[in-house]
């Protein structure tokens, strides 16, 4: 194998490890001994909380946006949330870490956005119910959702039965009382999670997401999965009592700048970034690139759409990065130099934008690393690795720190660091023991890792 050659299949093995989802079932089922005996880890602290550097003009716009559309495109009429107290439920848990997820988020909510909700131990004395389904029924009722979230539901049971009348529908509703949020049991404790932090929140805060957004939870790029500052700052406006459900987008707008210049005070007097609303051609290129149902080339194809339209449209912002970030992905498997390309215009790009150590660099950097790593540049690639485990702690990614550790460990093994490889591989495991489902799976990508060096050819005897 030439060293590009070994580059390529790092690059390609790399980009499966890193995906949000489960990679296929082709894992060693051998158990291994330090799997078994590093102990999870979580995050128990909640991320930094600091104020939202960004023109309240343009949170202007987007809060209209979030609030006043769905995902699907649809215009909703009047504002709707929560009047009062919010109860919420846990039903059905697989595992008590989720329950103690839950309990640090509703903590958020309270501390952060001044939302009065609390935990019930009943599904009948709760506002919100969360009940965790296995994998294979929520797909055959939402075949292309991670996790949903319905109004007026209580439960599963509820859902089957009224899903397609006008209980499940988001446009008729003027004040919330009830909502259910359905997650798949089956999954990793960091999959879980992130179900909690973007459901929860859609049930009782906005209903649309928006790519423009480069810094929130309610964006369907996916690199952020814990409610960030931005988000917290909406949902705390969205609950402001100048507000109330029922009233128009026009009523909305009148009251809104007092209650940003109170909820956002670092973006008074701002300067506005004004970027353009994403284009329905671009959204729906980046959607079948990335989604489920599409050929290899059907889906490299539209990624490449995907590039063309945010170039011609001066698209200059992250939303470029995304779209190389998306193309590398799609296309590390068939062309793994155009790949590499790609991850490393994404890679430039969110620097650019963010720095060294925001969680969009760091998902090109773990793909820059792996690439280093496969053609020998070891210094070089614990650079993005250092800098990639500062954004990864920072955005509450245990899947991402799992992957930059296990490669740290590889590198000082190399280097004869043996105690500190060790170290570092107890870690990665400890943190893929919460980001990564089936457990099996830790070990697989271990081996990736492991094979991404080159080795050195044996001497013959």
């Amino acid at each position: 194998m030439t060293v590009w050659r070994r580059a390529a299949f790092g690059l390609a093995a790399m980009t499966l490890a890193s995906c949000a989802g489960p990679m296929a079932d082709v894992v060693n089922k051998r158990s291994d001994p330090a799997v078994q005996l590093s102990a999870m880890k979580t995050f128990q602290s909640p991320p930094p909380t600091k104020g939202v550097a960004r023109s309240n003009v343009d949170v202007f716009e987007e809060f209209l946006d979030l609030t006043f559309a769905l995902e699907s495109g649809q215009d909703l009429s009047r504002l709707s949330r929560f009047e009062g107290p919010i109860t919420v439920a846990l039903v059905n848990v697989s595992s008590p870490v989720v329950g103690q997820d839950l309990d640090r988020l509703i903590q958020r909510l309270r501390s952060e956005a001044n939302i009065p909700i609390s935990r019930v131990q009943t599904a009948a004395a709760a506002n919100i119910v969360i009940e965790m389904v296995s994998k294979r029924q929520l797909r055959r009722a939402a075949p292309t959702a991670a996790c949903i979230v319905v109004p007026r539901m209580s439960s599963w049971a509820d859902f089957r039965k009224n899903r397609f009348n006008r209980r499940a529908d988001w446009t008729s509703l003027e004040v919330r009382s009830r909502a259910a949020v359905f997650m798949p049991r089956d999954i990793s404790l960091q999959d879980a999670r992130d179900c909690l932090h973007e459901e929860l929140a859609q049930a009782i805060g906005p209903l649309n997401d928006l790519y423009r957004l480069p810094d929130s939870v309610f964006n369907d790029d996916n690199f952020h999965i814990v409610l960030t500052p931005y988000d917290m700052m909406i949902l705390r406006a969205m609950y402001a009592p100048e507000l109330q459900s029922g009233m128009a987008k026009h009523e909305v707008a009148a009251v809104l700048p007092r209650i940003l210049g109170r909820v956002n005070p670092e973006g008074v007097g701002l300067a506005p970034r004004q970027i353009q609303e994403t284009p329905g051609s671009w959204m729906r290129k980046i959607e079948l690139a990335l989604g489920p149902d599409a050929s290899e080339r059907t889906r490299i194809e539209a990624a490449s759409d995907a590039v063309r339209i945010a170039q011609q449209l001066g698209m200059t912002d992250h939303r470029l990065g995304f779209s190389y970030y998306a193309r590398a992905r799609v296309n590390a498997s068939a062309n793994g130099a155009e790949a590499a390309a790609d991850y490393a215009r994404a890679y430039a790009s969110f620097s650019t934008i963010f720095g060294p150590y925001d969680i969009h660099t760091a998902q090109a950097g773990l793909q820059m690393a792996s690439l280093a790593m496969s053609s020998g540049e070891f210094r070089q690639a614990l650079q993005f690795i250092e800098s990639g485990l500062i954004a990864a702690k920072t955005a509450q990614n245990g899947r991402l720190m799992f992957s930059l550790l296990a490669m740290k460990s590889e590198i000082y093994k190399l280097a004869g660091r043996t105690n500190e490889a060790t170290a570092l591989r107890e870690e990665a495991i400890a943190w893929g023991q919460y980001g990564i489902h089936p457990p099996g799976e830790i070990n697989k990508r271990l081996g990736i890792i492991a094979n991404l060096p080159p080795r050195l050819p044996q001497k013959e005897s």
